[in-house]
């Protein structure tokens, strides 16, 4: 039976958290020691805990994961291996011989299930996407317009990211320089903060639009929920992303997306059915987008409505853990047979 166990990096005894099983062991990051020592731990852990299946999620601890006596999963889910990959033959083999002793990986996006395959990885790689916790992430009051100044007139856009160059925020932030020349009525409400910070704030001070917009910073997961309710519009402006975890939340919340073709956000959003896709980099295809939804309430509620049960059919978490139980489960039964 695969017992469920989640192996984090602390100096804390184990302790339950969200019925798992927490160990958190003493490891040095500095290599090569991190690698060896967390090797050792490994070794004991699965002999004493009697484990199935090791689930790794990023690269630095998969080196690690090399022969121990379970399968190794692997979830390839970050930005950075697309960076790596566009160095070329050379770097392609070092995450190949990486992926050598991998059983099986997962990836969010099906870009990220190609740059898989593209390195070399000879074994089987599955596209199963995040997942959002449709009971806790619900539509709901709005509670936040007034704090955020937001009159009743105006429509609230959401960009709830990190500031940083991937997710494409200068780009939202050009976009709504154009939205502050027209007449529309908006507040925009970033949550969330980074190295950007201070191009996106330069870029609104030309036209005006930091008088409509309204700075976070970064805000606790557990508050995030009020955040999308009291929200109107969310925007991905990504240059790279999997199946984005805010777009997922936003959607069980009730929101529109406006986002880019890029990664997994096409499989997030419907076009023209739950929101609105656009190519990256286009700040005045995405301002067009934002406007259209922006200027029409009947629309945007439709989208929103149908985002939600789109979110609840497809990317609840119920059905993202079964999937990937199921990959346990033929790693298991394939190891048992080996």
């Amino acid at each position: 039976m695969l017992s469920p166990f989640l192996a984090v990096k602390s100096d804390h005894p184990p302790a339950l958290c969200n019925g798992m099983r927490v160990h958190r062991p003493s490891i040095p990051k500095q290599k090569p020691i991190y690698s060896w020592m967390t090797h050792r731990w490994l070794q004991k852990f699965i002999r004493d805990e009697g484990i199935d299946v090791l689930h790794v999620h990023g690269l630095r601890p998969l080196e690690a994961t090399k022969n121990l006596a379970a399968p190794v999963v692997f979830t390839n889910h970050t930005s950075g291996f697309l960076k790596r990959i566009k160095k070329g033959p050379a770097e392609h083999r070092k995450l190949a011989k990486r992926l050598s002793h991998v059983s099986h990986v997962l990836a969010p996006s099906q870009e990220l299930v190609d740059a898989t395959l593209t390195v070399g990885y000879h074994g089987p790689v599955t596209f199963i996407s995040n997942g959002v916790d449709t009971e806790r992430f619900t539509p709901g009051q709005a509670t936040f317009r007034d704090e955020w100044g937001a009159q009743d007139d105006e429509v609230v856009i959401l960009l709830a990211r990190r500031l940083v160059e991937k997710n494409g925020v200068t780009v939202f932030a050009e976009a709504l320089s154009r939205l502050a020349e027209t007449d529309l009525k908006f507040r925009a409400v970033f949550a969330g903060d980074g190295a950007e910070r201070e191009a996106v704030t330069q870029i609104l001070s030309r036209n005006k639009a930091i008088d409509s917009s309204v700075f976070l910073g970064n805000v606790l997961n557990e508050n995030m929920p009020a955040i999308y309710r009291s929200a109107d519009l969310s925007v991905l402006p990504s240059f790279m992303e999997a199946t984005s975890i805010t777009g997922l939340e936003s959607m069980a919340c009730g929101l529109p997306l406006v986002g880019t073709k890029v990664g997994g956000i096409p499989v997030l959003i419907d076009d023209e059915n739950t929101g609105v896709l656009v190519e990256p980099g286009d700040p005045e295809g995405l301002a067009k987008a934002i406007h259209r939804l922006a200027d029409d309430a009947t629309l945007r509620r439709g989208m929103g409505d149908r985002a939600r049960q789109r979110a609840a059919d497809l990317f609840s978490w119920d059905r993202i853990a079964n999937e990937t139980v199921a990959i346990y489960q033929q790693c298991s039964e394939l190891r048992a047979t080996a």
